[in-house]
């Protein structure tokens, strides 16, 4: 046997597991030799076609399920294909303009965040999912603080995309209803286009003088910032909005009710899918992520591909957005979907910005 990076550059092997690759994505079932040499090129005959599919099996790009069945790719073949066979296209005019349709400017990024994962879980057929940007990322836009009951403060912070993040906070004394609202006038006058990081820090400079402090309202504007932009807030640093769990039900590669089980429990768990999307998009490029089968570090997930994409406002990434359906899908539109709706939610958010 040659080297597997030798023997793939031959155009005939390529042609072969691409064709398996195809029909697989298309029906779902083994490939035989006989139907491949059907449809080679060259018009190959069915025992060549077999002694090809029997070397990518060696080399662990095909298995086959059964002893009677024909063959079926694996995680590398789908690694192989992604990264050299596959043709990347630009995503339809008929799927562009259901996107554009239904990712119009809203007042509410929350609504727009929802509709984005909908979207991309309709038009793939798999599960659609979107994490806002992590709280510390956003840009201050106002906030607003309600006194509660026994020495509880109701903030709410709200950011220039319209993302809106409520928390609770404790004081050590009571605060009057009055004063909170000139502490948020003054925390919004002179925070506000800041992000929730870079007013961490101004905050920790102002408590560096406190001792210098004698002004009592100076004191409670400290005290209000530091807890409201406390990192550990009680509340998730993203938000996970998924759509389309159900699209996978009734897929062949969950018809094994314990798989289907595992999965399920793996996507309900929305902090560690926004950790996993937020490593996949590392980095400040747009391009598009691919993740496949066991690449995926999540148990539950290790039958999927995951395709994710940063979204950008003003340039800087925002957030991540993505699919997560079975390893057997079509690529090239999946891809090219992510990268469509990554591209065209950034442009509405930083519209809602400037609006």
């Amino acid at each position: 046997m040659t080297d597997a990076r030798e023997y793939l550059i031959n155009e005939r092997v390529r042609e072969i597991l691409n064709w398996v690759i195809a029909s697989f994505t298309v029906t779902g079932r083994p490939v035989g030799s006989r139907a491949v040499a059907r449809h080679s090129r060259e018009q190959l005959s069915p025992a060549t076609v077999r002694n090809i599919m029997a070397d990518l099996e060696e080399m662990g790009y095909l298995q086959q399920p059964h002893a009677s069945a024909g063959r079926v790719p694996t995680d590398k073949a789908y690694r192989f294909y992604v990264d050299y066979l596959l043709e990347r296209k630009d995503l339809s005019l008929q799927d562009q303009a259901i996107v554009e349709r239904d990712l119009r400017l809203d007042d509410n990024a929350e609504h727009l965040m929802v509709r984005a994962s909908q979207v991309l879980s309709r038009v793939s057929k798999n599960v659609g999912i979107v994490v806002s940007p992590p709280i510390s990322r956003v840009a201050l836009e106002h906030i607003h603080f309600t006194k509660l009951a026994d020495k509880r403060i109701l903030v709410i912070l709200v950011s220039r995309s319209g993302i809106v993040q409520n928390r609770i906070i404790h004081c050590t004394e009571e605060i009057g209803q009055n004063e909170l609202d000139q502490a948020a006038r003054y925390i919004t006058d002179h925070f506000k286009d800041r992000t929730l990081s870079e007013i961490r820090s101004r905050i920790l400079k102002m408590i560096q003088h406190e001792r210098a402090i004698y002004d009592t309202f100076m004191q409670q504007v400290i005290t209000l910032s530091t807890k409201a932009f406390s990192e550990t807030g009680g509340v998730p640093d993203a938000e996970v909005y998924l759509d389309g769990a159900s699209n996978l039900i009734n897929t062949p590669e969950f018809s094994d009710i314990s798989r289907m089980k595992l999965l399920f429990e793996t996507i309900e768990q929305k902090s560690r899918l926004a950790d996993l999307l937020s490593r996949c998009i590392e980095g400040d490029t747009q391009e598009v992520r691919i993740t496949i089968g066991a690449e995926n570090a999540l148990p539950g997930i290790e039958d999927c591909t995951l395709i994710t994409s940063r979204y950008a406002v003003d340039g800087k990434t925002h957030g991540s957005l993505g699919i997560l359906g079975p390893t057997r899908m079509e690529y090239a539109r999946a891809i090219s979907l992510v990268d469509y709706v990554a591209r065209m939610f950034g442009r509405v958010l930083e519209t809602g910005t400037k609006s």
